[in-house]
């Protein structure tokens, strides 16, 4: 489903402005379609030859701090099948070098 990201200006109780609407039929076709790339073409390619189901994935990073460069944390999130599966790294180097080998190892040991 969509979530609408909100900023929460005070400690209190926060609500979220508008409802969250579930994908369209065709977002979620469009969602799959992108995820699945990124495991045929892009920087998840070592996930497409896992035995079972296909794998679906993201990679991603994000700075934090105010180093040069800045410091970032690594993430990956993977379907398979009715599986869904993330992986944090805190003070990674990127999604698919820091996150993703524990990610494949994790789907490899499932499918054994």
């Amino acid at each position: 489903r969509v979530v609408t990201p909100f900023i929460v200006v005070d400690q209190g109780r926060a609500s979220n402005p508008r409802p969250a609407q579930p994908l369209s039929s065709a977002e979620g076709s469009a969602l799959r379609s992108l995820m699945r790339s990124v495991v045929t073409d892009g920087s998840a390619r070592f996930l497409d030859d896992l035995p079972g189901k296909p794998v679906l994935a993201k990679t991603g990073t994000a700075e934090y701090g105010s180093g040069n460069p800045p410091p970032t944390h690594a993430w990956m999130i993977a379907l398979q099948g009715d599986l869904a599966v993330a992986v944090f790294v805190e003070k990674g180097e990127s999604g698919a070098r820091t996150a993703g080998p524990v990610l494949e190892d994790f789907l490899r040991r499932v499918a054994s």
